[in-house]
């Protein structure tokens, strides 16, 4: 089990956490509010990390997709797939979308039952972004109500994971800073935040994998 997470966490690991740490080297800084975010800021800081990561997420279903892939092969697969992956979540984004502008539960409902889109698209081996989300769609019929009360569980355990790995980090930038070790101590507090992003990108690819493999038996 360790052993298929390190491999899981090297596989992911250059989509995620090396992104993370390079935009926070080198990217603009992140705005106080999500009001004030400039369009340059949104780019770097919420598009570029989500469609980078997206092909360390697919590549980690694909490991469970395809039982004793190789990670090359798992990466090879997750960029033949990446295109319609984007338009897929560009497709179910609107619904979605619209349901947390009219109200929050019909949003939530609306994206469990859209959210198995990786593991639609290679469990189901399709490569159309309309046949993923109505795959989606189909498997999780009869469960909405049980997936949307995971989905929320999965936020809430992703937020915890979130704040956790940005706690840690500040704690031990500002010891560092206090030892004069002020470079290191911002680097640290990108990696942290990083190490979590990697590891719920697993989760989420890992799960959504499962459950589909579950849902189309």
């Amino acid at each position: 089990m360790m052993a298929d997470l390190n491999r899981l966490f090297f596989l992911v690991a250059p989509f995620t956490l090396l992104v993370s740490v390079a935009i926070g080297l080198f990217g603009p800084p992140p705005p106080d509010s999500f009001r004030q975010m400039s369009g340059a800021q949104l780019f770097w800081q919420l598009a570029v990390p989500s469609l980078v990561g997206a092909v360390g997420q697919l590549a980690a279903a694909a490991m469970v997709v395809q039982p004793g892939t190789t990670p090359r092969a798992a990466l090879a697969t997750a960029f033949a797939v990446w295109p319609a992956f984007v338009v897929a979540q560009l497709l179910v984004s609107v619904p979605v979308g619209l349901g947390f502008l009219v109200l929050i539960l019909p949003g939530i409902w609306l994206f469990a039952r859209l959210a198995f889109l990786p593991g639609a698209l290679l469990a189901a081996q399709r490569g159309s972004p309309i046949d993923a989300v109505r795959d989606s769609w189909r498997m999780t019929e009869a469960d909405g109500l049980q997936l949307a009360i995971f989905v929320v569980i999965g936020v809430f355990a992703i937020i915890g994971i979130g704040l956790m790995a940005e706690i840690a980090g500040s704690a031990l930038d500002s010891v560092l800073k206090l030892a004069g070790l002020a470079s290191l101590g911002r680097f640290v507090h990108l990696l942290l935040p990083g190490i979590g992003t990697c590891f719920t990108t697993i989760g989420f690819g890992v799960a959504s994998a499962i459950a589909c493999q579950r849902l189309l038996r």
